[in-house]
């Protein structure tokens, strides 16, 4: 039996799972979580966030965005940035604005994402034929896909845009569409002109294992093996199966602290320009203990998530063991958090 001995303030568990060449594994997760100020000062949490042990949505399954990817998951390919938040316009009576976030690798490499977020509009018919109308005033608005481009037609309710169900904007044929809501968060450079426009859902946060494109890598899992307790996966299984950031937010590599993020138009309070955040330069101290010995296991930090309404930044790694399901041995992994001088202790 393989247990774990958390010996640091972070939130960490240990999970039965398959390794992408198909053996089996116990998966560590460490989640260390910090607070940002308006000056991207950071403090650890004093009571960090749990890890998340199944897709959470915001509403219905099927129906709703999801609020957190499962965080449990033995593999996923590089790393990946998730994000959650509000867009917060700088004036009153604004009725467009920008939201961005960036990031500088350690290398000083630079990535960067924009949205453009309007106010309420609508389909409306004039003398040249349908047009959007102008945006209203815009409000606080939840960066969620259910404002993005998608949704179900509402004259063809058997119609949906298999990349974003959740959202708004979409009819297959472009009919009937007098009043209909657009989407309110959209990215460039191309964005929607006409009701039969095809536009890329824009958003941060994680996207749902059954929405396209990550519903084609999910069909080719082994089902019948799972019902018996085999390997669900094919001999070649894709390393991005369980990577739930938009392919846009996914990098090549782990992060190793150092990175800078910044975040525009996504922190109440904050400077019109934005803000900073420097990712802490931190790695667990993990070891396995079996059998009288000890070994030291590497853990690589494959995820960001960032929630600019709560202000906190979690850094989330991921260590796979081998260990089969029938293993009688009696084994400890050991967590510390090497600053921590009652953990180094």
């Amino acid at each position: 039996m393989l247990e774990l001995d958390n010996r640091s303030g972070w939130a960490a568990g240990l999970y039965p799972g398959w390794s992408r060449d198909g053996r089996r594994q116990m998966t560590v997760v460490v989640k260390a979580a910090f607070r940002f100020e308006e000056n991207g000062r950071l403090a650890p949490c004093e009571a960090p966030p749990a890890i998340e042990e199944a897709d959470r949505y915001w509403s219905e399954p099927g129906r709703s965005s999801l609020a957190a990817a499962c965080e449990t998951v033995p593999f996923k390919a590089g790393g990946e940035l998730l994000v959650s938040g509000t867009a917060r316009p700088a004036r009153a009576g604004a009725t467009v604005m920008e939201v961005a976030v960036g990031l500088r690798r350690a290398d000083d490499r630079f990535w960067e994402k924009k949205l453009r977020v309007f106010g309420p509009r609508r389909w409306e018919k004039g003398l040249l034929g349908i047009s959007a109308s102008h945006p209203g005033p815009l409000q606080p608005l939840p960066l969620r896909y259910e404002s993005a481009y998608g949704g179900i037609d509402p004259n063809h309710e058997e119609q949906l845009y298999e990349l974003n169900p959740a959202g708004q904007g979409y009819s297959q044929k472009g009919w009937r569409v007098k009043g209909m809501a657009l989407p309110q968060i959209e990215i460039g450079p191309r964005f929607i002109s006409a009701p039969t426009s095809r536009q890329t859902p824009a958003g941060f946060g994680p996207i749902a294992p059954f929405w396209k494109p990550r519903l084609s890598l999910f069909d080719k899992l082994d089902l019948e093996a799972v019902a018996w307790g085999g390997c669900p996966f094919p001999l070649e299984v894709a390393p991005e199966l369980y990577n739930a950031a938009p392919p846009d937010q996914r990098f090549d590599g782990p992060f190793s602290g150092g990175e800078a993020l910044h975040l525009k138009g996504l922190v109440e309070g904050a400077p019109p320009e934005g803000i900073l955040v420097q990712v802490p330069r931190i790695l667990p101290d993990l070891r396995l203990a079996v059998d009288g010995r000890t070994e030291a296991l590497r853990a690589a930090c494959d995820t960001l998530l960032v929630d600019t309404d709560a202000r906190q930044l979690c850094l989330l790694w991921r260590s796979g063991i081998p260990w089969e399901l029938g293993d009688k041995r009696s084994g400890w992994v050991i967590l510390r958090d090497p600053e921590r001088q009652e953990d180094a202790a």
